[in-house]
């Protein structure tokens, strides 16, 4: 059965939270632009910001209260790795999000918008670069976590295959030794196998470059 821990929800719930809290001040400062009819604030992307800002609001709230554990115990396994593609398109879509907030309010001190001076607007442009940071050092970790993971299983079960080997010379140790032939006779084809694909393939790439 998967476990996938107590302290990576947490984790993911408080990055939800955080995450939360700066799209409604994103949210609220859009609308008040509005209402003040700012007109220097109305740029292209801004109808991309607001939409997608709802939009994030209601996913990260759905998925932060919902654990992978949760979904594995009641969907299985199947459901939790599709949860996890959309999960990595949505944060595609909002490494992009966060760089048109942060286009956005740069183009509002760039081009000097005074009705568009607010202290949320510093907030957001700063708050834009921390999630850009922390999205980049989770992806980084989790990649971490899967070489790790992945050389931490290479090593086990070569550790087992070694003792199981061990295990077979000695309950039979004539039965073992006269494997041995056949072990290596098999590594040798192996390896006239590989040499040959490797002689076809530059015997090919020689034709080409000629």
């Amino acid at each position: 059965m998967a476990n996938f821990g107590l302290s990576s929800y947490i984790t993911k719930v408080l990055y939800s939270i955080i995450t939360i809290v700066l799209l409604i001040v994103i949210y609220s400062y859009l609308v008040s632009l509005e209402n003040k009819g700012c007109k220097c604030s109305m740029t292209s992307n801004i109808n991309f910001i607001k939409g997608f800002t709802i939009f994030a609001i209601i996913y990260l709230i759905f998925t932060g209260l919902v654990s992978d554990q949760a979904i594995y115990d009641n969907f299985g396994s199947n459901i939790v790795i599709i949860n996890k593609f959309v999960d990595l398109i949505f944060a595609l879509v909002f490494i992009y999000y966060l760089y048109e907030v942060f286009k956005y309010t740069r183009a509002l001190v760039r081009e000097k918008c005074k009705c568009s001076e607010d202290n949320r607007r510093e907030i957001i442009m700063i708050g834009s670069i921390i999630e850009f940071v922390l999205i980049f050092v989770l992806f980084l970790l989790n990649i971490i976590i899967v070489v790790v993971f992945t050389v931490i299983f290479t090593v086990v079960k070569s550790i087992e295959d070694g003792a199981g080997d061990l295990k077979g010379v000695i309950r039979d140790p004539i039965g073992s030794i006269s494997k041995i032939p056949k072990s290596i006779a098999d590594d040798v084809n192996m390896v006239k196998s590989s040499m040959g694909k490797i002689s076809k393939q530059l015997a090919r790439t020689r034709k080409l470059s000629r």
